[in-house]
């Protein structure tokens, strides 16, 4: 009962964060949004993987009690390191349309470039 807890609160999560990448206009707020998001997978993964009565596979095979699947913690540690790459280089990217536009507002960043194009 416990997974399924878990799975609830990451799709809630989940939600969350897509609500909002879609309705702020803050970049800043939008990465934070996109981690959240990221964050929800790892917990969904984890919660679908987690069996309260399962063994590790390194301590042996054992009769009593089943091993423990080892491919959603490696997926786990995979999305950690990918979600820690991602947020840094849009950090990056933030980083430099701010410098650049002396704005976080989506919309404005988006005017303003269009205006240096010439559209």
């Amino acid at each position: 009962m416990i997974g399924w807890q878990g799975v609830a609160t990451a799709i809630l999560l989940f939600g969350l964060g897509t609500l909002g990448l879609v309705l702020r206009r803050d970049l800043v707020i939008k990465l934070l949004a996109l981690g959240v998001v990221s964050s929800s997978a790892i917990l969904g993964l984890v919660s679908l993987g987690a069996r309260p009565t399962s063994r590790p596979p390194f301590l042996g095979v054992t009769t009593a009690a089943a091993m423990a699947d080892p491919l959603p913690q490696a997926l786990v540690l995979s999305a950690i390191v990918i979600n820690f790459a991602v947020l840094a280089l849009a950090l990056v990217f933030v980083m430099r349309l701010v410098e650049h536009y002396h704005t976080t507002d989506s919309q404005r960043i988006d005017r303003r470039s269009r205006e240096e194009d010439g559209e």
